[in-house]
């Protein structure tokens, strides 16, 4: 009896397909996943260095002291709060010489690269476990909800303020938050000794995550004996990164809050109610209304279904799949809810604010709001289909083939019609491009200042010098010397004694130049002799050294 050659080659094309999903799992699932990502990242941070790029005041600091700690000469009076997550790279980079400011700019960038991808990856991950028999369909149609729940996510942390700015400018936020989101799927996927260490690395970042993690270490501790040495160990590394190298750089164990306490003259700590205007002026915008009101809709569904099936889940380590991410979905988000009013109070309370912060809880409230959309799309096709099962003529458009593609329609049409249409936080990259352009021209047409007056040595032998605060470090590492070496402004006009070389700059293209005119003729009228003067671009330059380094 024959068989018909179909019969015979369909297993084997099935098998081979597979074989290759097993392949490609094998070679990208678990945490490869995180290296093949981290691999990726940094070459996209490295390519980014094709286009004038820079540090900004504390990515300049924290270069400062990582040259300072190769040398074990740490001085961190003068510059920002100390923070163990970008020191870490920039003390090891300091042996690359001039690389070593690019080095760590490659890290940060790709840090935000990273942040971006796992902030699509979890809300796509929570909504997939959400969509119950919408994620089990065959068709091509369930990938889209989770598609929708991951671009807007995403889209909702890159269009958030600041975000591209900061990083481009070498700060640590986006490396910190995907750091914390790693952790997080590293517990979902069950590892928690590896959510455990990648989290502790997060927590070198911002100190406020130590009132999560503390908890989590806990945790740990008690479920798993296995692991204690381990809790006690980074426990232990918390305080000496923390405390210790700030008692070696300025004497003292509290130096870091001590710095946060004198926050920058246009903090929001100096307002009416600064816990007001941090949360309502500068949180509240990060994320765009249609995407942060569903997620807090989202959130109180998550909730309420928790409470509804309690029967089922109380007591038990191992929920359902659609337990697991409504909670999951309830905590990321109230996580980045609570992130936010917390940095607000913070800065109610003195500390420094700041805008950047904002970030490890903008990537949850955008997760939240992503899957939202996705959530919404899934649920779309169960009321059509609800609704035609009551009628059998139309029971045709209870099929997957028009209820998947009809609730996705609905969800990507409702949220692009949700007015406003554009937003007054819907970043500008002409305007992005623009500032960061200038803060490079900045460290472009220093290098070149400092050559026309005869080099780092020479301007150090002339006396003190004096730059508008913001470039204060990065003039200390150009000259290769400490930050409180490098004089900023005065506060209002001065008198003697007066700097012997002054670098007058704009902190951005807007800003006024500083240190002030006024100041500068109000020390000429003392008796300084300015006798060398020129201007390079974005600098205008002062010195009473002309016979020693020419003009």
């Amino acid at each position: 009896m024959s068989v018909p050659t179909a019969e015979l080659t369909a297993p084997a094309s099935s098998t081979d397909v597979a074989a290759r999903a097993r392949k490609l799992t094998a070679l990208f699932g678990g945490w490869r996943f995180y290296f093949w990502l981290g691999g990726v990242a940094l070459a996209i941070g490295a390519i980014s260095l094709l286009v004038p790029s820079t540090p900004s005041y504390d990515p300049w600091a924290w270069l400062v002291w990582g040259r300072e700690i190769t040398h074990l000469n740490l001085h961190l009076i003068g510059g920002p709060s100390w923070k163990p997550l970008p020191m870490i790279f920039t003390t090891i980079f300091a042996i690359f010489g001039k690389a070593q400011p690019d080095l760590w700019l490659v890290v940060a960038r790709a840090g935000a690269v990273m942040a971006v991808v796992m902030v699509f990856r979890v809300a796509w991950r929570i909504t997939r476990d959400l969509g119950g028999e919408a994620s089990s369909e065959k068709s091509v149609w369930r990938y889209v909800p989770l598609l929708l729940a991951g671009l807007i996510a995403a889209g909702s942390l890159i269009n958030s303020g600041g975000f591209i700015s900061d990083n481009a400018l070498g700060y640590s936020e986006g490396l910190a938050t995907a750091l914390m989101l790693i952790a997080v799927e590293r517990y979902m996927d069950g590892a928690p000794r590896q959510a455990l260490v990648i989290s502790f690395f997060s927590a070198l970042d911002r100190p406020e995550l130590w009132v999560f993690w503390g908890p989590y270490a806990l945790f740990v501790f008690w479920r798993d004996p296995g692991a204690r040495r381990l809790v006690v160990g980074l426990a232990a590394l918390i305080f000496v990164l923390w405390f210790l190298f700030p008692l070696w750089g300025a004497g003292s164990l509290l130096a870091g809050i001590t710095r946060a306490l004198h926050p920058r003259s246009n903090s929001a700590a100096f307002t009416s109610c600064p816990v007001c205007t941090v949360f309502k002026q500068e949180a509240w915008p990060e994320v765009l209304n249609r995407v942060k009101i569903p997620a807090i809709l989202a959130l109180i569904a998550a909730a309420v279904g928790l409470w509804r099936t309690r029967g089922s889940w109380w007591g038990t380590w191992r929920p359902s799949r659609d337990v697991s991410a409504r909670a999951w979905l309830l905590g990321i988000g109230l996580f980045g809810f609570v992130w936010w009013f917390g940095i607000a109070l913070e800065t109610q309370l003195g500390f420094s604010g700041n805008g950047r912060y904002l970030v490890l809880g903008t990537a949850p409230v955008a997760i939240a709001g992503g899957i939202a959309w996705g959530w919404f799309a899934q649920m779309v096709p169960r009321v059509i289909r609800s609704l035609t099962a009551r009628a059998p003529s139309l029971r045709g458009l209870g099929s997957s083939a028009f209820a998947l593609p009809a609730g996705c329609a609905v969800a990507i049409a409702l949220f692009l019609a949700i007015p406003p249409w554009i937003s007054k936080n819907v970043i500008s990259l002409p305007r992005t491009h623009r500032a960061l352009l200038y803060q490079a021209h900045l460290r472009e047409d220093l290098g070149t200042v400092i050559s026309r007056l005869g080099g780092a040595a020479a301007i150090r032998r002339c006396g003190p010098i004096m730059v508008e605060g913001f470039q204060v470090p990065m003039v200390a590492y150009a000259l290769g010397v400490r930050t409180l070496q490098v004089e900023a402004q005065p506060a209002g006009l001065v008198g003697p004694p007066w700097p012997n070389t002054i670098l007058q700059d704009r902190d951005t293209s807007s800003a006024a130049l500083l240190p002030s005119p006024q100041q500068i003729i109000a020390w000429e009228h003392d008796g300084a002799r300015y006798t060398t003067f020129f201007h390079q671009r974005t600098f205008y330059v002062f010195s009473t050294c002309a016979s020693k380094v020419g003009g």
